[in-house]
């Protein structure tokens, strides 16, 4: 009967550990390069890859699956945009909003929509308002109506929006 105490002699491969070599999957054993296995854990000498194949072949895999997504943008957003916007008029509420008419032009070859971004401030900001306009054909400008709610979690004595500073950017 065999005993987990006895000793198991195994023959291994000649490997000189100070020159590159691969590791046993199994047991971590060194082996030559292009060599999976060590001589215990595969007794008939079965073909696998290595290691080294291995990670070359995900890393491959990984470059070329970033290159095709790549070329699925480049190709799925060509003639989209730009969409010049300007703010065609505006009206300030009584809760501290805004109700605001944008003006936006698909200078693109293809119909799309666009998200647009309200700010009274000029840079990207979280209190932004951020809106998203129905399809515009090639060449149509369409002035589209968007209420602004107020700041929330604004103290009471703040200042409301300044609809003087606000900027309007479509992309």
């Amino acid at each position: 009967m065999f005993r987990r105490s006895d000793p198991i002699t195994v023959p291994s491969f000649p490997v000189d550990e100070s020159q590159p070599h691969d590791v046993c999957q199994k047991c971590g054993r060194p082996t030559p390069l292009g060599v999976s296995l060590c001589e215990h854990d595969n007794p008939g000498h079965i073909k696998s890859p290595s290691t080294t194949q291995m990670h070359a072949t995900i890393l491959i895999g990984v470059i070329v699956g970033i290159g095709l997504l790549l070329l699925l943008f480049r190709f799925g957003s060509a003639g989209i945009g730009p969409f010049p916007a300007t703010l065609a008029a505006y009206s300030t509420r009584a809760d501290g909003g805004l109700d605001v008419a944008v003006t936006v032009t698909n200078a693109g070859s293809r119909p799309a929509g666009t998200s647009c971004r309200i700010s009274d401030s000029g840079a990207l900001d979280y209190r932004d308002y951020i809106f998203f306009t129905p399809n515009i054909a090639p060449g149509e400008t369409r002035t589209i109506t968007q209420t602004v709610p107020p700041v929330p979690n604004t103290p009471v004595n703040a200042a409301p929006i300044a609809p003087v500073k606000l900027i309007v950017t479509c992309s």
